[in-house]
């Protein structure tokens, strides 16, 4: 009887629409290839810069050292840059190579050992999700239509930081 009235009372509530902008906010918690763990509901506060990319992607292997440029400058500033490989389990030693290449200061995960990704695997490769400090995507960057360079990252995340973090970014 319990089960039929629970029933019948969510049956006739009212379906609220979920807002605009929980939607837009991911959720992601990994552990990293160096064993940190990562939730991007604890970064709030930060902005994030959320890099989808493979080993064999070459246009992924053309945007890294540029990620690399871009943490170098804003990492002191509180801006995270997070890189998932979608790569195979059984590459993962290629994932640690290409670290190794191409100097990676920034955190790497393997996209599949995710414990959550409401971001899902993404179809096209590489692509690049830059969150603002509430946890909202601001911006979606795919080589096609904007690539990812040093320059346009900071386009992108100046507007975002906080006023105290935008003073200590203008010093070099």
């Amino acid at each position: 009887m319990r089960t039929a009235i629970l029933a019948f009372v969510l049956a006739c509530a009212p379906v609220l629409p979920l807002h605009a902008a929980d939607a837009d906010k991911p959720v992601l918690s990994l552990v990293t290839l160096a064993g940190e763990e990562i939730d991007l509901g604890r970064l709030r506060g930060h902005v994030v810069v959320l890099h989808f990319w493979a080993t064999w992607c070459e246009p992924c292997l053309t945007e890294m050292p540029e990620l690399e440029k871009f943490y170098a400058r804003y990492r002191k500033r509180g801006v995270e840059v997070i890189a998932l490989s979608q790569d195979r389990a059984r590459d993962i030693d290629r994932v640690h190579e290409m670290m190794q290449r191409m100097r990676m200061t920034y955190p790497v995960a393997m996209a599949h050992n995710a414990n959550h990704n409401s971001l899902g695997e993404q179809a096209a490769l590489p692509v690049t999700y830059v969150i603002d400090v509430s946890g909202v995507v601001r911006e979606r960057m795919r080589p096609d239509a904007q690539p990812v360079t040093a320059e346009s990252l900071a386009r992108i995340v100046e507007p975002l930081l906080p006023p105290d973090a935008a003073a200590t970014a203008a010093a070099p």
